[in-house]
């Protein structure tokens, strides 16, 4: 390695003169306005609001808007909310998120808690930008920002959950922490950095998984020109910290068993053999993560030690998520998870670019600029692709949302809606507000022969006051998709088969079939018309139906 001292790591910057006011093109506003973070946020912005109103809620998105409205309304009302559900199953504490997503909805909607999460995501924009400038410099932070920026996680997480909110949190750590390393008073920002990754780890359980990288990495930042034993007991005061503040967060969030359900003892249920997983991974993030690796053999062979291994960590970062979800075996989130480690890794790519252009001869470093613009282009574009079709792997829920409104303000009664999809119908209507309304004692598998389930399901619809039941079958139109929504329903009228179990999908679906036909043979359910109880639900990749069975009114 060079012993060469880096020209931009760690140096303060001196301020500008303010003795004679400054000409046009060094107008504070003016630079702002022209400068290359402000364009590429611009388009970081343009690209994830193109997804915004692409498609319906998620059922993650869904259930954390919902719970933080019921949340808001506990505080002002004292109405009750399902306090227990939320604290043990929730992947992130209740009490963060989930009420600033409700308060964005109530502004603006779904799209209103979506733009929120966007602005978290362009602030994590501009805290790498800083922070990349003090370490590699103005080019290298550039290149590291845009990499970001235009990266499928960043560009997909202008999503409504927690997620955005702890990596701009996680990313405000790094930066108070390179802030300590220059700045008078350094432990306030080292108690800041601390606090903020508390905060991160609480508002999204997954972001512990890069700790470890956050930890290293404020113990490298110290490292030149210091006493090694005083910079590791800094660092070990900084893990000090953040544990303490975390453990005030979960205890006063009553969230300790929602990080022991979903993180400790969590029972992954969608294993995947590697070669999938491997190729999300590469789609999502493996240019980034070859530039990363490329910046760090750049760095191994051009830098002093202890700024060679900044580099390679901020690299390396880019593999602790894909490692552990190959240790796993389940791509389940991966790129939402991706982006904490991307984060650092685009530092280590952005300072590989940086010394490409700067390394190169003179003639041919336009060349190598140009190269390099055309890269992060193709990232933008094939990132944007992969967002999208993320965007759309979720069931289009518009004809539901839009008739089960008007059935549920005609029922009365409990509501019956199965499984996660009970979350899409709780956020878009009033009623998801009144829980005393939904009843999910009709489960898909109370166990028992066909008859059994059968006579257990005439007996519940019999003895049960449930006024709206709301069921989704599955079709064969995911392999005929030419054939019109128009043929399925009138199957229904039919009643051939089973009616709507005749072309379904549904055989291993414990329960739908008995529940189905014991609906069918009750006088007092029947779905309306098509036009208001029965319609698609179809995603990008697969199709199916929802259908509404209304109890008639008592005369």
């Amino acid at each position: 390695m060079s012993a060469a001292m880096p020209s931009t790591a760690w140096q303060q910057y001196p301020a500008a003169s303010t003795s004679r006011p400054a000409p046009l093109s060094q107008n504070p506003r003016l630079r702002l306005l022209v400068h290359p973070l402000t364009a590429i946020c611009a388009v970081q912005a343009a690209l994830s609001l193109s997804l915004v109103w692409s498609n319906t809620a998620y059922i993650d998105e869904a259930d954390y808007v919902w719970l933080g409205h019921l949340e808001i309304a506990h505080w002002l009302h004292g109405t009750s909310w399902p306090s227990a559900y939320a604290e043990k199953l929730f992947s992130g504490s209740p009490i963060i998120y989930p009420p600033l997503g409700a308060l964005a909805d109530n502004i603006g909607g779904l799209a209103g808690a979506r733009i929120l999460s966007l602005t978290f995501m362009i602030g994590a924009t501009v805290l790498l930008y800083l922070t990349a400038f003090r370490l590699i410099g103005r080019r290298g932070a550039i290149f590291s920002a845009a990499l970001w920026a235009l990266s499928e996680p960043a560009i997909r997480l202008a999503f409504a959950t927690f997620d955005p909110l702890s990596v701009l949190l996680t990313a405000l750590s790094a930066w108070f922490i390179v802030q300590a390393g220059f700045r008078h008073r350094s432990g306030t920002f080292m108690i800041a950095a601390a606090a903020s990754l508390a905060l991160a780890n609480a508002t999204a359980y997954s972001g512990i998984v890069i700790d470890p990288v956050v930890i290293a990495f404020a113990f490298l930042t110290r490292q030149p020109g210091s006493w090694t034993r005083k910079v590791a007991a800094y660092t070990a005061c900084f893990v000090g910290g953040t544990a303490v503040f975390f453990g005030l967060l979960m205890t006063v969030a009553h969230s300790f068993g929602g990080l022991l359900f979903t993180v400790i003892e969590r029972n992954v249920a969608d294993y995947q053999s590697p070669t999938p997983i491997l190729s999300d991974i590469w789609n999502y993030s493996g240019i980034i993560m070859s530039l990363a690796i490329i910046g760090s053999i750049v760095a191994c062979n051009m830098e002093i030690l202890s700024r060679a291994a900044l580099l390679v960590l901020l690299g390396s970062a880019a593999f602790i998520v894909p490692v552990a979800q190959l240790h796993d075996q389940t791509g389940w989130s991966l790129d939402k998870h991706l982006a904490y480690g991307i984060w650092f890794a685009t530092i280590t790519a952005g300072y590989g670019c940086d010394q490409l252009i700067h390394r190169s001869p003179r003639a041919n470093r336009q060349f190598a600029s140009i190269c390099c613009i055309i890269g992060i282009i193709y990232i933008a574009a094939t990132s944007w692709q992969s967002a999208w079709d993320r965007f759309h792997a979720w069931p289009n829920a518009d004809a539901f949302i839009s008739h089960f409104k008007i059935a549920a303000a005609q029922s009365h009664g409990l509501i019956y809606v199965p499984g996660q999809e009970a979350n899409i119908a709780q956020y878009y209507t009033a009623q998801g507000r009144d829980l005393k309304r939904w009843s999910a004692a009709l489960s898909f598998d109370p166990g028992g022969s066909q008859s059994r389930l059968e006579s257990y399901y005439t007996t519940q619809l019999r003895h049960t006051d449930y006024g709206l039941i709301a069921l989704f079958y599955s079709t064969t139109f995911a392999s005929a998709p030419e054939l019109p929504e128009e043929f399925l329903l009138s199957q229904h009228d039919s009643g051939a088969n089973g009616g709507l179990l005749g072309l379904g999908e549904n055989a291993e679906e414990p329960g739908l079939q008995e529940l189905t036909l014991a609906l069918e043979k009750d006088r007092d359910y029947y779905p309306i018309d098509h036009g208001s109880t029965i319609g698609p639900y179809n995603s990008a990749s697969d199709n199916g139906i929802y259908v509404i069975w209304l109890k008639k009114p008592e005369k």
